[in-house]
């Protein structure tokens, strides 16, 4: 297979295209910030390096989708693939008469709910079952459930060098990396007091209150009604071009509900772990207000990361709510770094890892604290479940597999190589 691969950033990008190679497939790594091969020519080398996005290179869309056709004919592709969706990716697969494959990492993508999305060419592969739902809701028939992958080298190539010593600087109880998401520009934060004295604004914080720390599938769904969609869209006002033919629900659900749920979940999880155990945080997030918390600052995610999911007893996953039901992948990582991970119930999680053998969920605040207790003074069981959810991420979950699942079984309707 002839793929033109975008890389604008994303962590996993080498790994993705280094593994396309050793499966004997023919990959030229495109640059999306200068629109050029990883050499800044057009030579479709297969060793050089490739950029990270930048900017766009200064090109309209149309000129970006007719330097690609050139481009693919050039090459003679046959698949353009990239991590999340691109409209203009899409607008030239289609003018080239090729496939775009687009393995999706990030929700919400609202670019997802374009005309684009819908061609035919457009092959996604989505890692949460919900969104898959309302992807087919929403008219876009080419996509499957694919879950993420974890680097099977992420804690050795982490470690390569490291001494025993400096290991023992990331020993911990218990752990989270990850950023809080408080952010002035919240909307939240826009909200005049004229409007929070507003009865449906009390009602907006009332129902964000009950859904914290509640899970399942339509959790987020339940209780949003016509008026609280009406007063956050009107605070959404500049935004809304962004998000082309997605329902105002589902803009309210993902965009508003979900982030500032997850907002108020963490910041409550990390001063209740504080005040309990030896607990440490990792994050460029500011907890001054929390002065209880152990905040050790941002890490690097590719030489400090793994460290820590390696070295604490037990690290602690609050999983965005905007992942309504599927396997976040920094409890891939955690896994494949030999790490204990506890992690809240996630339905695709649950149904292809097994509680209290391959993983430990909670499903409240309470189970939360009351697993992280007993699974510190239970050590032979907290290493056990480490070890076989790291043997299956290993086998199951590493980028070789799933990519053989993108490039061999017969996709969305009957593309077979």
């Amino acid at each position: 297979m002839r793929i033109i691969f975008f890389r604008w950033g994303n962590n996993d990008e080498d790994i993705i295209v280094n593994t396309l190679r050793k499966q004997g497939h023919f990959v030229a790594a495109f640059d999306a910030a200068n629109m050029c091969f990883s050499d800044g020519t057009s030579n479709f080398g297969s060793n050089s390096d490739v950029y990270e996005l930048e900017s766009l290179g200064g090109l309209q869309a149309d000129e970006m989708v007719t330097r690609l056709v050139k481009e693919a004919s050039n090459f003679h592709a046959e698949v353009f693939f990239s991590i999340d969706y691109f409209q203009y990716i899409s607008l030239a697969a289609k003018k080239a008469g090729i496939y775009y494959y687009c393995w999706v990492y990030h929700l919400p993508q609202w670019n997802l709910y374009s005309n684009q999305a819908q061609f035919p060419c457009n092959r996604f592969f989505t890692y949460d079952h919900a969104h898959l739902r309302n992807m087919l809701r929403n008219n876009i028939k080419n996509v499957e459930y694919l879950s993420l992958a974890a680097d099977r080298k992420l804690f050795t190539g982490a470690s390569n060098g490291i001494s025993g010593n400096m290991l023992t600087m990331y020993v911990s109880e218990v752990s989270f990396v990850g950023n809080l998401y408080e952010s002035s520009s919240s909307i939240f934060n826009r909200i005049s007091p004229e409007d929070k004295q507003n009865p449906v604004y009390k009602k907006i914080v009332k129902t964000i209150r009950k859904k914290m720390f509640s899970y399942g599938r339509n959790v987020l769904e339940t209780d949003i009604t016509p008026d609280i969609v009406e007063f956050l869209m009107k605070e959404m006002e500049s935004e809304k071009w962004n998000y082309f033919f997605a329902s105002q629900e589902d803009i309210v659900i993902h965009s508003v509900i979900a982030k500032k749920i997850t907002v108020e979940e963490r910041k409550k999880v990390i001063q209740e772990l504080a005040a309990r155990f030896d607990f440490r945080l990792y994050t460029q997030s500011n907890t001054k207000k929390y002065p209880a918390v152990k905040n050790m600052g941002p890490v690097d995610f590719r030489k400090t990361a793994p460290l820590i999911f390696h070295q604490s007893k037990v690290n602690i996953y609050i999983t965005p709510r905007t992942i309504a039901t599927g396997i976040p992948l920094r409890v891939l990582e955690i896994m494949s770094c030999q790490g204990f991970v506890l992690t809240n119930y996630q339905e695709d999680l649950a149904a292809e890892f097994v509680e209290g053998k391959e993983i430990v969920m909670y499903h409240s605040l309470e189970e939360l604290l009351e697993k992280t207790a007993y699974y510190l003074e239970h050590e032979d069981e907290r290493q056990q479940i480490a070890r076989a959810g790291y043997e299956k991420v290993l086998r199951d979950y590493n980028y070789a597999v799933k990519l053989s699942e993108i490039f061999t079984k017969d996709s969305c309707g009957g593309f077979l190589i």
